[in-house]
């Protein structure tokens, strides 16, 4: 098992025992149940996971404490849609009980679910112990703890925010509107500060260092293709994108006249976006990034070329994703530059969005779905949901 198998299965473990008993397992029971089927440390793949999917075993040898996953944990394992469909009716209920009451915190427990929405004992159970982890839900709570199931909430009036909750995808950028603002306005101003970068030296003008930075990224220049290398380094890098350079620079030196080189100039590829995924249960995953500055059609060697080095260093990755990614900055329509099967191509259009991405979640399933996954109905999925 490699470690994305691992995490898996200690997630869906997790899960699964609190599916059928309506209460979290102990990490004596995971790290027991884990070592006899499996032969597997629970501590190692407790510390491979971010927090929220019963992680803490890496800080905290306590066995009798309570192995809990976060709703992001549940999304991921095997047949959670139904309880989260249960939480998400549950907490439109409470926003309705909220809107109705004129208290500051009206009370909403177990029994009013059982009354007015008929959910089963083992229902109601299940959703109390997803309610615990949801401190922005209520302001204060109580719980049984003889295992008849009994439980209290006050609702918070942060609850309006979730007026109308459509999915628990909807639910969980709501919940975390605050990060997400944040995390946009930090993408912003480094955008703004890139036209200081790009200004003319001696020139406090950013605007027009913007302005040569979006040249560099999105029009044609075959004679100094370089600087498209390092504008779409710039940003990948703006976004929070870890990019490694494989180009060339070339300088010349002020007194000589002499052209200098610098970079490792890698043939074929000139820029590596590397994405660290192990900790969302994916592969790491390489898109090694062929730039060409120029609005023709793409080049079948060129493609070609990418093609053969990706497969060569996968072998070098042998636990990543590799695949290649040619920039034209044209605009090709042929579905033998769009939808390949060994080589993504990147074109204008995919390059305005990269330029005005708020945020990096926006550009996510576009530069990491490999070729053989991207379609015609994957990209307009991920236009409509970057729009």
């Amino acid at each position: 098992m490699n470690i994305q198998d691992q995490q898996q299965f200690y997630l869906n473990m997790i899960y699964e025992y609190f599916h059928e008993n309506a209460t979290w397992p102990t990490y004596r029971y995971v790290d027991k149940k884990l070592f006899n089927e499996l032969g597997i440390d629970a501590k190692e793949v407790s510390a491979s996971l971010p927090n929220g999917f019963a992680n803490t075993f890496r800080f905290d040898i306590d066995l009798s404490e309570q192995a809990r996953l976060s709703l992001e944990a549940i999304q991921l394992c095997d047949g959670s849609e139904g309880d989260l469909h249960d939480f998400l009716t549950v907490v439109r209920f409470m926003v309705e009980i909220y809107k109705r009451s004129e208290e500051d915190n009206p009370p909403v427990t177990n029994a009013d679910l059982k009354n007015q929405l008929h959910m089963t004992d083992d229902v109601i159970a299940r959703v109390g112990n997803l309610l615990v982890g949801e401190s922005i839900l209520s302001r204060f709570s109580s719980m049984s703890q003889d295992g008849s199931g009994t439980w209290q909430y006050g609702l918070d009036r942060e609850i309006r925010r979730f007026d109308g909750v459509t999915s628990i995808e909807d639910y969980l950028e709501r919940r975390s509107k605050e990060r997400i603002t944040a995390r946009q306005q930090a993408t912003h101003q480094l955008k703004s500060f890139l036209g200081y970068v790009y200004r003319k030296p001696g020139s406090d003008d950013a605007e027009a260092g913007m302005a040569a930075w979006v040249k560099n990224l999105t029009e044609p220049n075959e004679e100094t293709g370089v600087k498209l290398e390092v504008a779409l380094l710039n940003a990948l890098a703006r976004l929070g994108i870890p990019t490694l350079f494989g180009g060339d620079i070339r300088r010349i030196e002020p007194k000589s006249g002499e052209r200098k080189q610098s970079g490792p100039a890698t043939p074929v590829f000139d820029l590596v976006a590397v994405n660290f995924s192990v900790h969302v249960l994916q592969r790491p995953t390489a898109v090694l990034i062929s730039c060409k500055s120029t609005d023709r059609q793409p080049n079948r060697t060129d493609i070609a070329l990418l093609s053969d080095v990706s497969n060569k260093l996968h072998a070098l990755l042998s636990d990543w994703l590799v695949f290649g990614a040619l920039v034209n900055l044209g605009e090709p329509t042929a579905d033998e530059f769009n939808y390949r099967q060994d080589v993504r191509i990147w074109k204008q259009s995919d390059l305005q969005a990269l330029l005005n991405a708020k945020e990096y979640r926006s550009v996510a399933q576009f530069l990491w779905t490999p070729p053989w996954n991207w379609n015609r109905e994957t990209e307009i999925l991920w236009r409509n949901t970057y729009r």
